[in-house]
C-alpha cells in the first residue's frame, strides 16, 4: 500500500488526474501527491515471450503469468520493434525457397515466404505478402548477394521470374530443409496453427512474430541471452 511521501500516512482519498496520472491528497497533512507508475519486471516480460515462441497465445500467458494479455500482446510487440536484422554468412552454397499460407483476420489469405540455408541449418529471411511475384522478389533481394551455389525450390511458376535462371534447381525432392522449418513455424507459432482460436489480426505482428521465432531458432535473440 502506497502513503503519502509527505507524512508517511496512509490516510489518503483520490484528487483527480494530472497528466494521465492519479493524483491522491492526504487528510492528515494536506498534502497532494502522485505515485510513480512501476512497470513489470523485465524477467516477466522474458517469460512471456519464451512462452510464446514455445506456442502460447496471449490469453493463456497472461492466465499463466497473472497479468493482462494486453500487457503479453504488447511486450511481443516491442519485442519484435527492436529486433535487428538477421546475420547470416557472406556465402550460402545452398538455398531453399518456400512459401506457406495462413491469414489475416479470420478470411484474408497471406504468405509467409521463408528462405532457409541447409547446411548452416538456420533461417536466413522472410517476405510476408502474397503469393505473387512481387513478394518472392523482395525476399530474393534480401537474400541474393549471398546466393553462391544452388538455390532449390518447388514448382511454383513465381520462382522462375525470381531466381536467375544459373542458381535455380525446381524439385520437391530438394525442399525438405525448409518444409521442415514451415512445420517449427506451425508448431511454435499458436497463430499459425491450423483450426486454432489464435489468428493474426494485423500484418506487423506477424511479422513480428515470424521474425522473433527466426531469430530464437538462429540463437540470434538477444533478450533470451
Amino acid at each position: 500500500m502506497k502513503n503519502c511521501p509527505k507524512c508517511k500516512s496512509q490516510n489518503f482519498r483520490k484528487d483527480g488526474i494530472v497528466k494521465a496520472r492519479q493524483r491522491y491528497f492526504c487528510k492528515d497533512c494536506n498534502h497532494h501527491f502522485t505515485v510513480e507508475h512501476v512497470g513489470k519486471p523485465n524477467k516477466l516480460k522474458r517469460d512471456a515471450l519464451i512462452l510464446y515462441l514455445e506456442g502460447l497465445g496471449f490469453r493463456s500467458i497472461g492466465r499463466f503469468l497473472n497479468v493482462s494479455h494486453v500487457s503479453v500482446f504488447n511486450w511481443i510487440k516491442s519485442f519484435g520493434e527492436k529486433l535487428e536484422e538477421f546475420r547470416n554468412p557472406e556465402d550460402i552454397e545452398i538455398i531453399e525457397l518456400d512459401e506457406m499460407h495462413t491469414y489475416i483476420g479470420s478470411k484474408k489469405y497471406c504468405w509467409i515466404w521463408i528462405a532457409v540455408d541447409r547446411n548452416g541449418h538456420r533461417f536466413i529471411n522472410c517476405e510476408i505478402g502474397t503469393r505473387g511475384t512481387e513478394t518472392g522478389i523482395k525476399l530474393w533481394e534480401k537474400i541474393e548477394d549471398m546466393a553462391k551455389g544452388i538455390v532449390c525450390a518447388d514448382y511454383w511458376k513465381a520462382y522462375n521470374e525470381i531466381v536467375p535462371k544459373e542458381f535455380l534447381v525446381q524439385s520437391k525432392a530438394e525442399t525438405f530443409t525448409v518444409e521442415g522449418y514451415n512445420s517449427l513455424l506451425r508448431h511454435f507459432l499458436a497463430r499459425l496453427r491450423r483450426k486454432t482460436k489464435c489468428y493474426t489480426k494485423a500484418k506487423h505482428m506477424l511479422v513480428h512474430s515470424v521474425k522473433l521465432l527466426m531469430m530464437k531458432r538462429n540463437n540470434q535473440l538477444a533478450i533470451l541471452f
